[in-house]
């Protein structure tokens, strides 16, 4: 073979080595010779898969968005409204957890507690019908009720392509981890639990904590706000210490508050007001450190608490500004048999979870933001330390000063007392006139 190959011209060597490729790979011989076709993906049908109802625990900063709640476009605001449930949505979209295009209603979304503008969540639950990995025939931990099986899926579908992905029964899809991974670091997923089928995180829960921060400067009499927020306790008509809403025709306003006190050791340098209640009306939590902003700035004495809750006399709201939303976050949502929360895929009971380190990604990101919200506080604080150190502290404002939260402060050269006010309409009228206007449209 050698020597025949010894006696070819070049040129003939040549041509012998295009004969060989073509004749090994025909298509490569060919000018525009065909590529490989590739499949396009199987389309991905949300209902061939099976859904369960969870628990979500989500923090969430009050201050880049309009509120909690999804708030649909107006013809003065066309543009989406950026909101944390808004968020929450596409992130779970896309995700896949729930059906796209279907919004709240499509999964059996609920809320415990709707936040406004500007206030923020370390312990905001809700619940919801998404995506699962378990089947009832995966030898893990019974699902009961809460679970159901995909309304597409077929037998061969069942056996097929979800049993392949089944590993052990302990196993489901880690949900926080999963939607953290596309969240903006302004809302996280802290952990998940499975929960009933008649679960619902706003009726099922039996108490909601409220903790609003403020400084002691200027200085205030907590004694006094002690006094006054001891008042607060007990169920009585809040209609004076909310905003009313014609829209929401609400007919009653008492709200029981189980404690009302301040903790002065939990932040350092701060006071931290704590509200405990069943249920709250709408800003409850912002008027109320309001008028204990008042008393404690020797303004109005605790009685004046007692004043506003006897709507016997005082049917209806004096005029008050409303404490700052930023210091406000929605603290605890409670539940009488408590929720069994974990972070990662282990749907065990979560005291026997293997997994106790799975959320060590997220402490560290929450760790890393703290510090860093701590060095920013450093450097102002060094800029007003310079300040004061060029040119000397000044001997502050002058005039009647109370705060509102949030560092915001009222300079006024007169003070008129909160009862001597103008007073807004009763609820009825408000209602009533919500509905008449309505009427004609």
């Amino acid at each position: 073979m050698v020597d025949v190959y010894s006696t070819l011209t070049r040129e003939e060597l040549v041509e012998r080595l295009i004969a060989l490729e073509a004749a090994g790979n025909p298509s490569s011989s060919r000018p525009g010779r065909s590529k490989k076709v590739i499949k396009a993906p199987r389309p991905f049908n949300f209902r061939s898969y099976p859904t369960r109802h969870i628990a979500l625990l989500i923090a969430y900063h009050g201050w880049p968005y309009s509120g909690l709640a999804i708030q649909p476009p107006t013809p003065d605001c066309p543009a989406e409204i950026p909101t944390v449930e808004g968020e929450l949505l596409k992130a779970l979209e896309k995700t896949r957890l729930i059906e796209e295009g279907k919004g709240w209603d499509g999964c059996g979304f609920t809320r415990c507690g709707r936040t406004d503008r500007g206030v923020s969540s370390e312990g905001q639950v809700v619940d919801l019908w998404v995506r699962s990995s378990r089947h009832p025939e995966d030898g893990g931990v019974d699902l009961g009720d809460s679970w159901r099986q995909g309304s597409e899926a077929s037998n061969s579908s069942t056996s097929t392509h979800h049993t392949s992905s089944w590993t052990r029964g302990e196993t489901e899809l880690s949900y926080p981890k999963m939607l953290n991974g596309v969240l903006p670091p302004s809302v996280r997923v802290l952990a998940w639990s499975p929960v009933s089928v008649d679960f619902n995180s706003r009726f099922s829960c039996s108490y909601r904590h409220y903790k609003y921060a403020f400084h002691q400067n200027p200085p205030l009499d907590l004694d006094l706000m002690t006094k006054a927020a001891e008042l607060l306790v007990g169920e009585h008509d809040f209609r004076n210490f909310c905003r009313l809403d014609g829209a929401k025709q609400i007919q009653n306003h008492s709200r029981r508050v189980l404690k009302a006190y301040f903790d002065t050791q939990e932040t350092h340098g701060m006071v931290v007001f704590n509200l405990i209640g069943t249920a709250f009306l709408w800003h409850q939590v912002r008027h109320i450190i309001a008028i204990l902003f008042l008393v404690g700035s020797r303004l109005e004495s605790p009685e004046i608490v007692s004043e506003l809750l006897d709507v016997s006399t005082n049917p209806s709201k004096p005029s008050y500004a409303m404490g700052h939303p930023l210091p406000l976050t929605l603290h605890e949502c409670g539940y009488p048999d408590g929720l069994d929360w974990r972070y990662g895929g282990w749907d065990g009971p979560s005291s026997s979870r293997p997994d106790h380190n799975s959320h060590e990604n997220l402490e560290r990101q929450l760790e890393e933001m703290r510090q860093v919200s701590e060095l920013r506080s450093w450097q102002i604080t060094g800029a007003l330390r310079t300040l004061r150190k060029t040119l000397g502290k000044t001997d502050g404002l002058s005039g009647i000063t109370y705060p509102v939260g949030g560092g915001d402060l009222v300079v006024s050269s007169k003070y008129p007392p909160v009862m001597t006010r103008p007073r807004g309409e009763p609820p009825d009228e408000v209602n009533r006139k919500w509905l008449e206007a309505k009427r004609l449209k």
